[in-house]
């Protein structure tokens, strides 16, 4: 390869380099420290998102502050997020939350305990009213079955 090849590619690596850095610093984050800075941040933050992850983005909002103890435990760790990095929490936040399992009444049983576990003390008497009204376990009920698969914020709020 000559030199002046070698010298351009440098050259357009480092420009190429530098263009990211700048694109990187106007990523939009959450701003917690106000309310009118989360609303404007965090619509922002959504609006950098593809559209098609919108829905996902607003619906994991919700289940943050669904399952946290207090505002400044949602605030603390959302702030200064860029849409990728909420993204990448939601899916954590998720994978990690307890489903209800119908395929047996002790897999039931046990999957509605690691759900009340989940919750913060705050959650507690709307996962006691809930359980209350749940259909008794049986094994193929259209009522029991419809739940599997389900995490709790889904089916209360």
């Amino acid at each position: 390869m000559s030199q002046s090849v070698f010298t351009r590619m440098t050259v357009c690596l480092m420009f190429a380099a530098a263009l990211l850095s700048i694109l990187s610093g106007c990523t939009k984050r959450i701003d917690t420290s106000s309310n009118d800075k989360y609303y404007k941040s965090l619509t922002e933050v959504m609006v950098s998102l593809p559209a098609s992850q919108h829905r996902e983005f607003d619906d994991g909002i919700s289940m943050i502050w669904f399952y946290s103890k207090s505002e400044e435990e949602t605030n603390a760790m959302i702030h200064g997020k860029s849409g990728g990095e909420m993204m990448e929490l939601i899916r954590e936040m998720k994978a990690s939350l307890p489903q209800i399992d119908t395929s047996s009444k002790e897999a039931y049983e046990d999957s509605l305990a690691k759900i009340r576990a989940s919750l913060p003390d705050s959650r507690i008497k709307d996962y006691e009213k809930w359980v209350k009204e749940l259909p008794p376990y049986r094994q193929g009920n259209p009522k029991t079955e419809a739940l599997n698969g389900k995490m709790f914020h889904e089916l209360v709020d």
